[in-house]
């Protein structure tokens, strides 16, 4: 069981880190066309969250029966608690976003996606700094 769990999680994380990477690619690509354009096109892409998604609800769920011969170490490993930190932080920032996406589609679409370019980028830097003490933790 533990390697299926482990191959959902990494479905998961693929699925979650790849919303994040995409929407970088995405957001270079909409820079360069007519603001208007660019803006609705960004709109459009928001749909790919969805995945992102899907993909920390993966990595919840897996990480959680991973994690089952960890919790009674848990605090004699500061990795793996400034992790699953970071985890919950991530988890704060995607809903951020998502609100923000919300409201851009809804109205005043400028104000909203010009708060949500700084936030993908945090996301994404929180992410990779989530795999890096992954790595450290469980090397």
């Amino acid at each position: 069981m533990r390697d299926v769990m482990l191959i959902v999680h990494f479905i998961g994380l693929a699925m979650g880190l790849g919303t994040s990477i995409g929407f970088m690619i995405l957001g270079m690509a909409s820079a360069k066309m007519e603001k208007a354009e660019g803006q609705k096109f960004m709109l459009n892409a928001f749909s790919l969250s969805k995945m992102g998604h899907i993909g920390l609800v993966l990595l919840f769920l897996s990480g959680g029966y991973l994690m089952t011969p960890y919790w009674s170490t848990l605090e004699h490993s500061p990795t793996l608690i400034a992790k699953l930190v970071l985890f919950v932080v991530l988890g704060g920032l995607i809903g951020m976003i998502s609100s923000k996406a919300k409201k851009a589609k809804k109205g005043d679409a400028e104000k909203h996606m010009a708060s949500i370019r700084p936030l993908g980028t945090v996301s994404l830097l929180v992410a990779l700094t989530i795999v890096t003490l992954a790595v450290l933790t469980f090397h």
